[in-house]
Formats: C-alpha cells, sequence, structure tokens
C-alpha cells in the first residue's frame, strides 16, 4: 500500500510541513524517502527499513568478481573480501572466537560501556540532536545498553537509524532491540545500504536542518587503514561531492588501543582453534559463491581453494598498530577461474581482515585529518581501550549546538 503524510521537522528548526510517501508491504515494511519521519507518522511495525542502496546490487552479491580480482593481484598485494567470513555460518563462527576467553576486545568494550554508558549517554543528550545513526550496527546487543540510558535524558524525539547492509541481519537485530528495550522517546529503524550511501543519504539538502550524531562500536573503524578511516569519518562530516560541512553535533567512537603483543597475539589466534576456524571458512564461502558462475568451473575452484591446500596465519604489526590475518597456500595452486588464470605461490600471504589497535595520539591524528578532535575520552584502564567523543573543530552556524558545553578533553 501507499501512504501519503504530513510529516514535519522539529519545530524549533521553523521549517515548514513536507509531503512523505511511504512504500509499505505486509510483511514487512520497507521505506524510501527524502526524510526521516516524526514518531506520530510511523506505520505500527516491528522492523522499520529505510533503503537508501544507490544501486539494486549489494555487496554480498558482488562477491564473486571481488575474489576473482582479490586472487588476480601481483605478488604481495592479493586479497580475499572480509565479508566471506560474516556469511550465516561464519557469524556462528564469530560467536565462538566472542565466547573465548583469551578475546579480549568484546568483553573489554562491554565493561567499559558498563562503567561509562551513562557518562557517554548524557554527553549525547546534552547536544540534542535530532538523529543518531549507527555505523555497521550489526546485532546491537551493545546498541540497546546505550539507547536505554539515553532515552532517560532526552525530552524530545530522537530517530535511531542502524545503518548495515545485510537486510535479513538488520531485521532480526531490530526485532531483538526492541525486544531488549522499552524506549520512550527513541525509535529505533534501519538503514540499508553501505557506508558511502549512508553519508551520502545523510548529505541530501532536505537532511540539512536534522542534527545528527554518529556511533560506531566494535572498533570496527579500526578495520580500515588509517589514511581510509580519516577519509570515511570525512564523508560523514562533510557533503562526499561538495565538501559543504554537515550538521553534525558529534561522533562516539570506539576503539581498542590496546599494544600488549602477548594479549594481542592471544586474542587474534585463540589457541583452542576458534579463530582459525573461522578464518578458513572464508574458503568454503568462497566456494560457495564462485560455484555456477562460470563453464564448467566448480571442479577447478574446489581444487584451488581447498582446505587442505589452506593454512591461517596471524600476525601483529607494531609499527603500523595492526594485525593482519592471512590465508596462505601450503603449496603451488595454479589455474583457470571464469577466464583468470588463478597464480598462487606456496607461502604466499593473502590478506583476509586486518584490526587496528590505534593508541590515543593515533586515534587523534585520524580524526583531524577530517575536522574533527577528541572532546572527550573514556578508557579501560587495564586494556587502553577507549571511547571517543568527536566534534567538528568548526561547527555550522545553524547547527544549533554549543560546542562549549562539551569539556575540554577528558580521560576516565
Amino acid at each position: 500500500m501507499a501512504v501519503t503524510l504530513e510529516a514535519e521537522r522539529p519545530s524549533q528548526l521553523g521549517q515548514v510541513p513536507i509531503q512523505t510517501e511511504i512504500t509499505t508491504t505486509e510483511k514487512n515494511t520497507s521505506f524510501s524517502w527524502d526524510v526521516p519521519l516524526p514518531l506520530h507518522a510511523w506505520p505500527s511495525s516491528e522492523t522499520r527499513i529505510v533503503d537508501i542502496r544507490s544501486s539494486d546490487a549489494c555487496p554480498l552479491d558482488n562477491l564473486d568478481a571481488s575474489i576473482i580480482d582479490g586472487l588476480t593481484r601481483p605478488r604481495g598485494h592479493k586479497v580475499l573480501p572480509s565479508l566471506l567470513v560474516w556469511d550465516q555460518k561464519g557469524q556462528t563462527l564469530y560467536s565462538d572466537v566472542l565466547a573465548a576467553d583469551e578475546y579480549y576486545p568484546y568483553r573489554v568494550e562491554h565493561e567499559l560501556l558498563q562503567e561509562r554508558v551513562d557518562e557517554m549517554a548524557s554527553t549525547i543528550a546534552l547536544c540534542r540532536t535530532d538523529l543518531l545513526v549507527e555505523l555497521g550496527a550489526g546485532n546491537m546487543s551493545k546498541t540497546a545498553q546505550l539507547l536505554s540510558h539515553l532515552d532517560k535524558y532526552l525530552r524530545a524525539p530522537v530517530m535511531y537509524y542502524a545503518l548495515d547492509v545485510d537486510q535479513a541481519q538488520l531485521e532480526r537485530s531490530l526485532v531483538q532491540l526492541n525486544a531488549r528495550t522499552k524506549l520512550r522517546w527513541i525509535t529505533p529503524c534501519g538503514l540499508l545500504g553501505t557506508y558511502d550511501d549512508g553519508a551520502k543519504w545523510l548529505a541530501r539538502p532536505e537532511m540539512a536542518a536534522f542534527r545528527r550524531t554518529l556511533v560506531w562500536m566494535g572498533s570496527s573503524i579500526a578495520n580500515c587503514e588509517q589514511h581510509e578511516a580519516s577519509q570515511l569519518l570525512e564523508s560523514f562530516s562533510q557533503d562526499p561531492d561538495t565538501g559543504t560541512r554537515q550538521n553534525l553535533a558529534g561522533f562516539l567512537l570506539l576503539v581498542d588501543g590496546c599494544q600488549d603483543a602477548g594479549r594481542i597475539n592471544l586474542a587474534y589466534d585463540i589457541p583452542s582453534g576458534e579463530t582459525r576456524r573461522w578464518m578458513l571458512h572464508a574458503l568454503e564461502s568462497a566456494r560457495h559463491q564462485l560455484h555456477g558462475k562460470g563453464d564448467d568451473d566448480d571442479a577447478e575452484i574446489d581444487r584451488l581453494l581447498a582446505d587442505e591446500n589452506w593454512r591461517f596465519e596471524g600476525r601483529w604489526h607494531p609499527e603500523q598498530q595492526r594485525y593482519e590475518n592471512y590465508l596462505v597456500p601450503t603449496r603451488d595452486l595454479i589455474g583457470v577461474i571464469q577466464g583468470q588464470q588463478i597464480c598462487l605461490e606456496q607461502g604466499e600471504r593473502i590478506r583476509l581482515l586486518g584490526s587496528g589497535k590505534w593508541a590515543e595520539n593515533t586515534v587523534a591524528s585520524v580524526v583531524s585529518k577530517p575536522g574533527l578532535e577528541v572532546r572527550k575520552a573514556w578508557h579501560h584502564v587495564e586494556f587502553n581501550y577507549g571511547a571517543y567523543w568527536l566534534q567538528p573543530t568548526i561547527r555550522r552556524h545553524d547547527s544549533g549546538v554549543d560546542m562549549m558545553m562539551s569539556e575540554a578533553p577528558l580521560k576516565g
């Protein structure tokens, strides 16, 4: 069905009502519009998802091309897409990693939130945000904690948008989030798209009046190289096309800063094998993605990507503050897939997944390039896991955000 609603921007912004058309289905509620809706305008639904994809093609649907491209690069530059380990089975294997005692990041971030989430929530509330956007929302287990605390401080409606590329995961997580929380002021919904899609959607002129706060947990930003992270932050603080400064109230960023090589190596190569099983699952996932895509290639795919021909290797690079996960052929592998010749040498490292461990000065450097600065910081002292409250060094004159309400950098 199609419904046309009168959607008002927040009254203090002095904007006139605009017309918004919403298309829904009985099974799911999927939206595509130019602006967010106030609470009273939402149809009743367990899941509310805005499809902001710039293309109908999902990154998950293009993995076969990414696999071939990564494996045909020159030696030393070969990669496999990290999305291979995030299918349903991969997420189950990752749950085993999270449950391991040696894997500190998930546990330590949870402890940091338990101790300081109220301060983080009050900081966000002080900035009188209209939109709260979480990047790479995943299962939203920690999100529930943050939103519940934030809701206590609010006196006006806030729209929470969870950005993710996986529609099924987004739907499941929103249902679970609604079950975990009893929110009065916050309405959770989803944004279906990539980081680039999210940045472009927020940069649309229709969105300019809405103050937004962004949240990125799980140290996911450090999966990027430092220069890539700066560029990504810039796309959310400035219009990706024009460079116009966005109506950004603040950015809550959680980053692992541990530099203890012993702890890191144990966490990312768990002795009981959970990490290896998860990383090697990329081979099974790649076989599944490539099967049926070429002329009788399946046997060749199975031979080149057979589990017994590969091993896992992890390495901590202290000079880069980064841990890298590799898959390594145990013998020379040569073959043709989809008309492309694959030549893999024994012992050649194929990069799969990386995780940065950024010290506080590194975080400050990364965020300064897109014109942001650390205004507050909270740390897990033992592991140096940090939560950083960022704000623009120069604010928009119409943002309505008093930058001085956030005190000078605070260490906790």
